[in-house]
Formats: C-alpha cells, sequence, structure tokens
C-alpha cells in the first residue's frame, strides 16, 4: 500500500467508537489510532465555553479540543494505516480533507444515556449536563453531518461486532481499489 489511509470514526458519545477503532488493531498490521479525547484542552478558563448553571464547561464542541496539536499528532504517524476517532473530528474540516473513509456512530438518547451513566467523567459531569448540553449538542452535530457527503453510518445500538465488521469491510475494499 503505497499511500496512508485516513480512517475517521465519529459520533455519538457512548456509540462504540473507541472500541470499534481499537478493534481494528486485531485485524490489520501497521495501524495506529489517534484519540480525539487525548487533544482536549487542560486550561480550561482559555478554551472551554463556560456553562455557568451547571458550573461545568462545554466538553462537546470542537474548541474543547486542541485541534492544531492533534494535527501535529497526524503529522507525526508513520503507519500504513491511521484511526481518527472522536465525537468532533467532522467539525474539522482538515480532518475531512485527510478522510480516506468516514464513519459516523448514531444512537438514540435512552441508550446513549444508559451507557452514559455507566462511565466516569474526570472532571464528574454534574446533573443535567447530558439533558441540556451534550444531547442537544449531538443532534445539532448530526444535522450537519447528514449535510456532508459520503459519511458512512453505524448504528451504535448493533454489535460491536457487526460494527467492526462493517468498518474492517470497507477498509479491505477501499485497500482492493488501491492496487
Amino acid at each position: 500500500m503505497a499511500k496512508r489511509l485516513v480512517i475517521v470514526i465519529a459520533g455519538v458519545t457512548c456509540g462504540g467508537k473507541t472500541t470499534i477503532a481499537n478493534r481494528l488493531t486485531n485485524t490489520f498490521n501497521d495501524i495506529s489510532i489517534l484519540h480525539q479525547d487525548d487533544f482536549y484542552y487542560t486550561e480550561y478558563e482559555g478554551h472551554l465555553e463556560s456553562i455557568p448553571e451547571l458550573n461545568y464547561h462545554a466538553w462537546d464542541k470542537i474548541s474543547a479540543y486542541d485541534m492544531n496539536e492533534m494535527m501535529v499528532a497526524i503529522d507525526s504517524q508513520t503507519s500504513n494505516i491511521l484511526v481518527l476517532e472522536g465525537i468532533l473530528l467532522l467539525d474539522d474540516i482538515r480532518i475531512l480533507n485527510l478522510a480516506d473513509l468516514t464513519f459516523f456512530t448514531v444512537l438514540d438518547k435512552e441508550i446513549c444515556w444508559d451507557r452514559r451513566v455507566a462511565r466516569t467523567y474526570l472532571p464528574p459531569e454534574p446533573l443535567g449536563y447530558f439533558e441540556k448540553y451534550a444531547w442537544p449538542e449531538y443532534e445539532k452535530h448530526l444535522e450537519r453531518i447528514k449535510k456532508k457527503k459520503d459519511i458512512i453510518f453505524l448504528n451504535g445500538s448493533d454489535s460491536i461486532d457487526f460494527n467492526t465488521s462493517l468498518v474492517v469491510d470497507h477498509i479491505n475494499q477501499l485497500v482492493l481499489n488501491l492496487k
């Protein structure tokens, strides 16, 4: 494979993105993964929008991430397959321009909530954040994504095995087309 493949797995929180991305290492050699969550800004006040009524910050906006730093990390990767995983990757045009395949996970609100409450967030998420902020932000994001071309939607309520196999099949097809 002469060209590095860039695979983007974006979408709803708790939709299986990270698990799918990590499972790809069981199928493909010479693969690396970058998780958007590793690029959150740590200096909240300088970068994250404040939500005063919750005494919390807006973690579900692209401005919460240091996307310039993520681009530096992307440029430093040397593997043949690079997987980028995160909820808001498609809000950065540079990521869209790099992507050879783009997946977006969707999930209904009830299942998303059930999965989300089972997680531990640091800093701890206040009561009301999901309902008042995270879910409405996802819905706005989804409406923007539906207008983009060449997005492959994955149903986050399908099994991880099923969704991983879909991603693997698309990657294999792309590799075959490049030969």
